[in-house]
């Protein structure tokens, strides 16, 4: 498998035919999987100004599952789709999966002290050949849970400051069960200022939205208002029941019904 030449780095192999065709299927995936994915009131509009702008962009995440490549993936399709995306995504994991090659992701060894200054070079130049390119990336670089505080890598503040991006964006997620049986999907946008600056006013910028974003979605998803929400795409809303079957029979053997049953047992907290 070609390298780039300090074999830090494998280079993505874009096919925007088949990266549309991917997209299309994990966004199949995803409403079989999950109940509803939800999207806080103001975020689509925040996501969908990424597709604007002339210079790249970039797209932060919190990583909190399996799922969240996935998500930016569902993401990128319903917003942003004029960009070209691009991932990092663990070499090891990329040779497994040479598909995801084409889909835009590049394989780098994390533990490797030449992986940054290998990933800079490769998304500069690949810029001058997309110069709109989208750089999704979760710069925490590992799995965390969202009540712990959001740890930033500078990888992301270095290779923004290298593109000089023109629109940035945080997402959070967070995954979670409200009235259904299967889990739902909480996301919440915020933008992020592209100023100037270098490395460090850059990774003072992620860190802040990061933080404030990952809190902003934590306090809406505890409060249990289906109304602060909205779904990220008309294909995620809520299914019609809204809980499971046995729950259904239960609300109508005591007289009450199952259609009303969710969005206001969910502002009542669960019960």
């Amino acid at each position: 498998m070609d390298r780039t030449r300090d074999g830090a780095l494998i280079p993505a192999t874009p096919s925007p035919r088949v990266r549309n065709v991917f997209a299309a299927m994990v966004a199949g995936m995803m409403r079989r999987k999950f109940h509803a994915v939800r999207a806080a009131r103001g975020s689509r509009e925040v996501l969908a100004s990424v597709d604007s702008g002339e210079r790249p962009a970039l797209v932060v995440m919190n990583h909190v599952s399996w799922w969240d490549p996935i998500l930016a993936i569902v993401a990128w399709r319903a917003f942003f789709p004029s960009r070209a995306p691009y991932g990092p995504i663990d070499a090891n994991e990329l040779k497994r999966f040479a598909i995801f090659r084409k889909v835009g992701l590049f394989g780098v060894d994390p533990d490797d002290p030449a992986t940054l200054e290998a990933m800079r070079a490769y998304l500069v130049t690949e810029a001058a050949r997309e110069p709109r390119l989208a750089f999704v990336v979760t710069p925490q670089g590992k799995f965390s849970d969202v009540r712990d505080e959001i740890v930033v890598r500078p990888g992301a503040a270095s290779i923004a400051a290298a593109l000089k991006v023109d629109r940035a964006v945080s997402i959070a997620v967070e995954y979670g069960f409200w009235v259904d049986q299967k889990p739902e999907v909480f996301v919440r946008a915020e933008p992020i200022e592209c100023g100037e600056g270098g490395t460090i006013a850059w990774q003072r910028r992620i860190v802040a939205a990061m933080r404030a974003n990952q809190s902003a979605l934590a306090s809406l998803v505890r409060a249990r208002d289906a109304g602060a929400f909205e779904p990220l795409a008309a294909t995620f809303a809520p299914k019609v029941s809204g809980t499971n079957p046995v729950y259904d029979l239960w609300l109508r053997l005591t007289g009450r019904s199952g259609g009303e049953l969710g969005e206001a047992r969910v502002k009542r907290g669960g019960a």
